[in-house]
């Protein structure tokens, strides 16, 4: 059978470890909602109750210091996420999620989904490699900035990521530690 959205749902069946029935009944519980470009989903301040399924489009996660934004991650289709440090201690964020483009994302309430993970298996696995891999993701992106150049850092981000090509300079330079200005010096070298 075919999906439409299939890269969302092959990364919901990478995560859970389930069977295509037991992916059905995960989305089954999945409330889609449509974010026009530059809408907010949780703001600073806020506590953060859901965990979001992205299904088209792109959410940038970021903070603010002194007036500045610092971009913490970008959320492209097919991602699983949330507010770890937020929905975990259901404590007030410091982070920004906000919509970068047009997006289509399915969230599920922390109250729904710690009711689900009860029941599913699959689920409770999703959710747990989900917090696996961020902090697998936090502990490579902790090392590089102590240990690699900027240059490194952006050949790493161009290999890994495609958000070099798709998304605004002034979103991608504080993402690896550098100004805008370090940044565009960077990429003139590499064209």
């Amino acid at each position: 059978m075919s999906y439409p959205y299939q890269s969302l749902r092959s990364e919901v069946l990478r995560l859970s470890e389930g069977s295509e029935s037991e992916v059905d009944q995960i989305f089954k519980q999945l409330r889609l909602t449509q974010m026009k470009k530059g809408k907010r989903l949780l703001q600073a301040g806020q506590i953060c109750t859901v965990y979001i399924f992205v299904r088209s489009g792109a959410l940038r996660l970021y903070h603010k210091r002194q007036n500045k934004e610092y971009t913490a991650w970008i959320a492209t289709e097919g991602q699983v996420f949330t507010e770890l440090d937020s929905y975990l201690f259901q404590k007030p964020t410091q982070i920004w999620i906000e919509a970068i483009e047009d997006a289509e994302v399915l969230l599920i309430s922390k109250a729904e989904s710690d009711e689900l993970a009860k029941k599913s298996f699959a689920y409770n696995t999703l959710l747990r490699r989900t917090v696996e891999e961020s902090f697998a993701f936090m502990s490579r992106n902790i090392i590089a900035f102590q240990s690699a150049t900027a240059e490194e850092r952006y050949r790493t981000l161009e290999e890994e990521k495609n958000w070099l090509m798709y998304f605004p300079m002034k979103y991608l330079h504080s993402f690896f530690g550098v100004t805008q200005s370090t940044f565009s010096r960077i990429r003139g070298r590499k064209a």
